[in-house]
């Protein structure tokens, strides 16, 4: 994020490009902007000096500290940087994304750093048995000679 160029910001499409030598498993890969994210990226555009090689976000060093800042302004001191890698697996899980991929959306080239990542709430575990109890009214609804290979 914070090797992010404009030329990687494609706000006509939605698009983010991560170079891949930005990443992790030295692959390319395009993450898509939510509205919002794409108004404050326009903006940002708007005040830079339009210059694509140019940093979006502008931060070469101290990046602890501005994180520091930004979240003490946020009223959100008990949040860690690498948090909102979790809360966003854990929203996309919510709304019913594959875990698959969340996982390639992140850019996790293997199912269990994936898992590390998706944290169970208390929906979730309605969701699962919600799902059980419209099964077993399924069963309950057929014959028994219906559910006998």
């Amino acid at each position: 994020m914070l090797k992010l160029r404009w030329e990687d910001v494609d706000l006509d499409n939605r698009i983010i490009t991560i170079q891949s030598f930005n990443t992790k498993t030295m692959k390319e890969r395009h993450v898509s902007m939510t509205s919002r994210l794409a108004n404050e990226l326009g903006a940002l555009w708007e005040i830079s000096p339009k210059d694509n090689n140019v940093l979006v976000f502008g931060i070469l060093n101290n990046v602890k500290r501005s994180f520091m800042s930004v979240r003490k302004i946020a009223g959100l001191t008990d949040v860690r940087f690498h948090d909102l890698r979790h809360s966003h697996a854990s929203r996309l899980t919510a709304a019913n994304i594959p875990l698959a991929e969340v996982g390639r959306v992140l850019g996790h080239t293997q199912a269990n750093t994936t898992y590390r990542y998706v944290n169970a709430n208390i929906e979730t575990v309605r969701r699962a048995s919600a799902v059980l109890d419209a099964l077993n009214k399924i069963d309950e609804e057929k014959s028994a000679s219906e559910l006998i290979n």
